[in-house]
């Protein structure tokens, strides 16, 4: 008995120096992010950039307009297919500002972010806005977490062990080859998305009904002119065609943003600074990249600070690279082609535990 007790003893000395490093840990790391922080700010990446926003915004909707009044002449396949591709890509740029809206990186006035939001998101691009507010705060929150970040959970894909572990039927067969299915199912996700907009639109149709006004609004604007002008079957073609776009060009984006990274385990304790660099990549740099991707290719210090707006995010990356390679922070910098490769890979080892 005495042996026990020795040991449990030792055991708990050990539990308590433990949980004392740990503690100075995340106490260190708090530190850190105030303190890049502050360089931050010093330099001027939180500030508002309102011409540049404006500008972009009123490009997405002449860009929109003329795509749409385009399609409404009946051009023939060489030209109708570039008219739909645009349309996606102004679709998905929508999106961007819904996004930074959401984060406050446009304005800090909540009624006229709601009102940016829905507009671009859920009017322009028929997805909705409401449901994108719920699914991407808990996705900030608990980002790459198992069971707490929305983004790791799917009915067919499995990102994690256990996600894995319990898949049955359909969702099984897919992760069982999710490694060679993933690019090709990516392709309905501007659909699964929509799905799901309204599902969540339905199950809270008391508090979103602003949302589905601009939903309506949108569906009505794809169906009753277009279907006067072009018949039932045109109409539905390039309707379907143009979502059909708009999931390559999401999966592109974020599908590489934190899959194969690190992944938070239940019950881990680690500061959120670390988690949201370590559980983060970068991708390329430039105007090319910082346009193709709104900016989200410089994803790590948008999960440290959402609400430094797109035009900022560049020069936010310089010090926050410089920063975290200074105190030896894992921070990911990558090409496009490097972290698909590794989102495969990832895919692949996570199949091996579908049973």
């Amino acid at each position: 008995m005495r042996s026990q007790a020795l040991a449990a003893s030792a055991e708990n000395a050990v539990d308590a120096r433990v949980d004392d490093a740990l503690r100075r840990q995340i106490a260190a790391d708090d530190a850190l992010y105030r303190q890049l922080k502050k360089e931050l700010t010093a330099a001027g990446c939180f500030e508002f950039a309102p011409w540049a926003t404006r500008a972009n915004m009123a490009l997405i909707v002449l860009v929109y307009a003329a795509g749409y009044l385009a399609l409404l002449t009946s051009p023939d396949w060489i030209l109708r297919l570039p008219i739909l591709i645009v349309l996606a890509c102004a679709q998905v740029h929508g999106g961007y500002i819904a996004h930074e809206a959401l984060h406050g990186a446009l304005t800090r006035n909540r009624a006229k972010a709601e009102r940016i939001g829905q507009f671009f998101m859920t009017f322009l691009t028929g997805l909705s806005y409401s449901h994108f507010q719920d699914i991407h705060r808990r996705h900030h929150n608990h980002c790459n977490e198992e069971a707490l970040d929305p983004d790791m959970q799917s009915g067919v894909f499995s990102l994690y062990e256990q996600s894995a572990q319990e898949k049955t039927g359909l969702g099984r067969l897919i992760s069982r080859y999710q490694g060679h299915l993933l690019w090709i199912l990516i392709s309905l996700q501007g659909f699964s998305i929509k799905f799901d907009g309204v599902v969540f639109m339905l199950r809270n149709w008391r508090t979103t009904h602003f949302a589905q006004t601009a939903f309506c609004l949108h569906i009505l604007g794809w169906s009753i002119i277009p279907i006067a002008v072009l018949g039932v079957g045109e109409a539905l073609t390039n309707f379907l065609l143009m979502y059909w776009f708009v999931g390559p060009y999401l999966g592109t984006i974020f599908l590489v943003n934190h899959i194969g990274r690190k992944i938070g385990r239940p019950g881990e304790r680690i500061s959120t600074f670390r988690q949201r660099v370590e559980s983060t990549r970068n991708l390329g740099k430039g105007l090319f990249a910082d346009f193709f991707f709104g900016g989200l290719n410089n994803h790590i210090e948008h999960h440290l600070f959402a609400t430094i707006p797109t035009w900022r995010l560049g020069k936010a990356r310089a010090i926050t690279t410089e920063f975290c390679r200074r105190h030896g922070l894992d921070y990911r910098e990558t090409s496009w082609l490097t972290a698909a490769k590794e989102v495969v890979g990832h895919a692949s080892a996570m199949a091996r535990f579908v049973p």
